[in-house]
């Protein structure tokens, strides 16, 4: 009798510790389920860091899955792709990207979106090249003071719509600094035009002044008699104390006439130079890091 009783008392418990096991693996199974579809479903609505957490949440109703890790990797490497392409690492970017098209057996969803990613990434290195190349150009010529040479290149960027989106910000600050640098050189340049005109009109109102009445001021203003005063045959008179300056301190006219057999050493034509283009010269190689004789041969020949 008692034997009895232990063998129906095993046969009830083991049932019910299967019925138990079934309920719990039928449960979690549901729960696996539940968070793949929602992982599947935070992806369709570009809910990507969501989606990374249902797919976790189904690797451990599951440990190992294959199907799942595969969810989880492919939205992992997506989510990398769009950081990258945020902070400009375009290569990078297309690296992730390419590796979302090639997981197999996971979210087409994803290789859609990605596929499309890698032509965009591609065109907007393209246009890096390209932009770059006539930027390079513009700084040559604004380093040979070509500067509306240099803005009209410039043109070519900024009338590019393509050019003032976020991917090309960098270059696009750049184009807008040598414009910048550009137009100072330019209103520089129209300045000491102007200058060297109005100092060459005085100076030849004043030489036939002079050679009609017989005497060298007799009929000079007083403007004028400071200005002949002051002419040194090159309109000298005309450049500001700090245009005479290399690093702070006055170009001596022995530094000059050491400068002259420099230019026209390498090359260039010193003897047709006024005392401040052979400054200019002077100040411009410094700027550039450049010796004299270097920028004689690349600017002045």
């Amino acid at each position: 009798m008692k034997k009895w009783v232990w063998v129906v008392a095993t046969i009830v418990v083991a049932l019910l510790i299967g019925g138990y096991a079934y309920s719990n693996h039928h449960a979690t199974a549901k729960e696996y389920q539940a968070a793949m579809a929602n992982g599947r479903t935070a992806i369709q609505a570009k809910h990507y860091t969501q989606a990374e957490s249902y797919f976790q949440n189904a690797l451990k109703r599951r440990l190992n899955d294959k199907p799942a890790q595969r969810y989880l990797t492919q939205t992992q490497r997506f989510v990398s792709a769009e950081n990258a392409l945020s902070d400009l690492k375009f290569a990078s970017a297309e690296s992730h990207y390419t590796a979302v098209v090639n997981t197999t057996n996971a979210s087409n969803v994803l290789v859609t979106r990605a596929k499309a990613k890698v032509k965009q990434v591609k065109d907007i290195r393209a246009n890096v090249k390209q932009f770059k190349k006539i930027l390079k150009t513009a700084s040559g010529q604004n380093l040979a003071l070509n500067y509306g040479q240099s803005n009209t290149t410039l043109d070519e960027l900024f009338n590019n719509a393509k050019f003032r989106q976020k991917y090309y910000k960098d270059l696009y600050d750049q184009a807008l600094a040598l414009r910048k640098a550009n137009n100072a050189g330019q209103s520089a340049a129209t300045s000491s035009a102007s200058s060297t005109s109005s100092s060459s009109s005085a100076a030849a109102s004043s030489s036939s002044s002079s050679t009609s009445t017989g005497s060298s001021s007799a009929s000079l203003t007083s403007s004028e008699q400071a200005a002949a005063n002051n002419y040194s045959g090159s309109n000298e008179y005309t450049v500001t104390q700090k245009q005479k300056e290399l690093n702070g301190k006055t170009i001596t006219a022995g530094q000059i006439d050491s400068a002259r057999k420099t230019i026209n050493a390498a090359g260039g034509q010193a003897d047709a130079m006024s005392d401040q283009d052979v400054r200019v010269a002077l100040q411009t190689a410094s700027k550039k890091n450049m010796s004299l004789t270097q920028y004689t041969k690349q600017y002045l020949k």
